[in-house]
């Protein structure tokens, strides 16, 4: 397997947008791929679960109601009986009374007034019953009430509710998906690119690619053919081979954008890459060449060979100083070239690299 270095650099804009957007919910192009193509779904899915919570919800409460309800039967129930049970007992003990026969006129008084007493508290019991009980079962009537008042309002009110609870996660949604949509150029971007590195790591462990390779200058490289100065390179993959050095553009694009004459030539823009990196590399100055093992013809340049990966789609033409190739014919053409360095010059050329890139 390939050595790589360096993450894809459209990955770590998305990322970055992202961080910046707050949105922490993708870790993965996989998530963000499968969010793209669900995308239409999710709001259905989103309506339809809270639409299962409000229902479980409610029928929760309908549950813990008739639990309530239950108990509070029981405990009027205990309570009625209990009150029933006491002004009976003060019943008995008035009529027992009304049968004793007094010794004497005090005592036929005391019995008359303890008559008296407990008359006047059966009246009160009996005529406060219902309030009594009431009291008693106070709690638990006012727990009933308070749970019944809410499963009349949640199921009097069933779809305003659930719209309110779906209006925060439908803009949340909505939010989410305009910054996806916004950067699903990157993403088609990133995909490709992760399909191109997936495929080079494949090559086996003498190769070593950079993804993301940048090199700003200070002083730029001036391109007097084309009237060009070059003060910065990014290369999305750079492959270091014993044949030399690949510098590989990605594109995933679809047929119809590769025939749209407003698109981007991505063929100028690794052309620059290629004459700025060759003259790094070839430069006296640079002392690149210097890395390279010394041969007894003399000294050795870098080759440098510039390839598009197209994805699913490339163009039928063929383009001069490019090779354009699709995704599956990469590594037999970079394997099809011959060995010029040695496993060695592979790793010094790397270091270099790795040592240079911005």
């Amino acid at each position: 397997m390939a050595l790589v270095y360096g993450q894809i650099e459209s990955l770590k804009q998305i990322r970055r947008t992202l961080d910046e957007k707050g949105i922490s919910r993708f870790n993965s192009l996989g998530d963000l791929n499968k969010f793209i193509k669900n995308c239409d779904n999710e709001k259905e899915e989103i309506f339809f679960r809270i639409e299962h919570y409000f229902d479980l919800e409610l029928d929760i409460l309908q549950v813990e109601g008739t639990i309530l309800q239950r108990n509070y039967d029981t405990l009027k129930n205990r309570a009625e009986t209990k009150l029933k049970s006491r002004i009976r007992n003060l019943r008995k003990k008035c009529e027992g009374l009304t049968t004793i026969q007094a010794n004497n006129a005090i005592m036929e008084l005391a019995y008359w007034y303890q008559l008296q007493f407990l008359l006047g508290v059966k009246f009160i019991l009996e005529k406060s019953f219902n309030f009594i009980i009431r009291i008693q079962i106070h709690r638990s009537r006012k727990s009933l009430k308070a749970i019944k008042e809410k499963i009349n309002t949640l199921a009097a009110n069933r779809h305003s509710i659930i719209s309110t609870r779906c209006e925060s996660k439908f803009n949340k949604f909505e939010y989410v998906k305009k910054v996806v949509t916004d950067l699903n150029p990157l993403i088609a971007g990133a995909i490709g690119e992760n399909l191109v590195q997936k495929e080079l790591k494949k090559l086996s462990d003498t190769y070593v690619l950079f993804n993301d390779f940048s090199l700003a200058f200070e002083k730029p490289i001036y391109n007097r053919k084309k009237n060009d100065r070059i003060y910065s390179i990014q290369i999305d993959h750079l492959l270091v081979t014993k044949a030399g050095i690949f510098i590989i553009e990605t594109k995933n694009w679809s047929k119809k954008s590769i025939a749209r004459l407003d698109m981007r030539s991505p063929i100028r823009q690794i052309r620059r890459s290629s004459y700025a990196l060759f003259v790094i590399l070839n430069s006296s100055e640079q002392g690149a060449s210097r890395i390279l093992k010394r041969h007894h013809w003399g000294d050795r340049k870098f080759p440098i060979r510039s390839i598009v990966a197209m994805i699913n789609n490339k163009p039928k033409e063929e383009f001069k100083y490019v090779t354009i190739k699709k995704l599956r014919e990469l590594n037999s053409y970079i394997d099809s070239f011959d060995s010029i360095f040695d496993d060695s010059e592979v790793k010094m050329i790397s270091n270099y690299l790795n040592k240079i890139k911005s």
